[in-house]
């Protein structure tokens, strides 16, 4: 497990199947397609009817995923079903050895409050709220210039996987000081499996010029309540590994911590 945060301040409905919160794809021996793939459902976002706080935690706790760590067979797809608003779905390849806790540790509050998650979500997210917020006023440096940041999500971190691989590095969101990012939008350090919102690709000439030259990119629409549908993104997994599933809006993932994984093994693996 890597040693320490490394925040750079000087630079629609519950799970369909019934599965705990580490779920496992059940497969026969044998090769992988001896078995039918399988979709599998994850809750991007507490399932409807969603529970937020009073002001100023809020929506906070709900910004998790269900489940946060899901094992299937190669082959198999994952449904993930947007519940509330504001999200966007990422996924990076990891080190198969990486932990909740390695991620934890480089976003804001470390891995304070993340030991009891499976007992109390609820009292670790609040807890985490009241230190990681769009309030929290910090000094750093940008480009040698001194400057105050609003918002604990818009400092710059360094997201590294278990063998302190660099996954997302999303840079200060200061467009005033020449740092425009706002989105966890990162396709340099991996080979990124999805990224649903932030910038078009830099060979993009198409379209009209302030929809692809806008760095941010739209969030995706999520159920708001029990009745409505929100957007739900099929992918499907054809290479065996580990994947970080985290939102791509800086808020929800590098305050909130909302982020799972999803493990692909082969069908004959035990």
């Amino acid at each position: 497990m890597k040693s320490r945060s490394r925040i750079v301040f000087g630079a629609a409905l519950a799970l369909t199947l019934a599965l705990p919160v580490l779920g496992r794809a059940d497969g026969k021996d044998g090769k992988d397609n001896d078995r039918p793939a399988k979709e599998w459902t994850v809750n991007f976002g507490q399932p409807q009817p969603q529970t937020p706080d009073a002001a100023p935690v809020g929506a906070a706790v709900t910004h998790f995923l269900d489940p946060n760590d899901l094992t299937i067979v190669k082959g198999d797809s994952v449904n993930f079903i947007v519940n509330g608003g504001g999200h966007g779905i990422a996924i990076h390849p990891v080190s198969k050895k990486t932990t909740r806790a390695d991620i934890a540790e480089d976003l804001c509050d470390g891995n304070n409050n993340e030991a009891n998650d499976a007992t109390n979500p609820a009292a670790n997210r609040r807890a985490r709220a009241a230190v990681c917020n769009g309030t929290v006023v910090t000094a750093v440096v940008i480009n040698g210039t001194p400057t105050l940041v609003t918002g604990t999500q818009n400092l710059d971190y360094m997201i590294t996987d278990g063998k302190d691989n660099l996954i997302i590095h999303p840079g200060f969101n200061v467009p005033a000081a020449g740092a425009n990012n706002p989105r966890l939008d990162d396709t340099e350090h991996t080979h990124r499996l999805l990224g649903t919102s932030g910038r078009s690709t830099a060979g993009d000439t198409t379209g009209l010029a302030a929809i692809r030259d806008n760095p941010a990119g739209a969030f995706l629409t999520g159920s708001a309540a029990p009745a409505t549908v929100g957007n739900r993104i099929n992918v499907q997994f054809l290479k065996t590994g580990r994947y970080l599933v985290i939102c791509m809006n800086r808020g929800h993932s590098l305050n909130d911590h909302m982020f799972g994984f999803v493990n692909v093994v082969n069908d004959d693996d035990d």
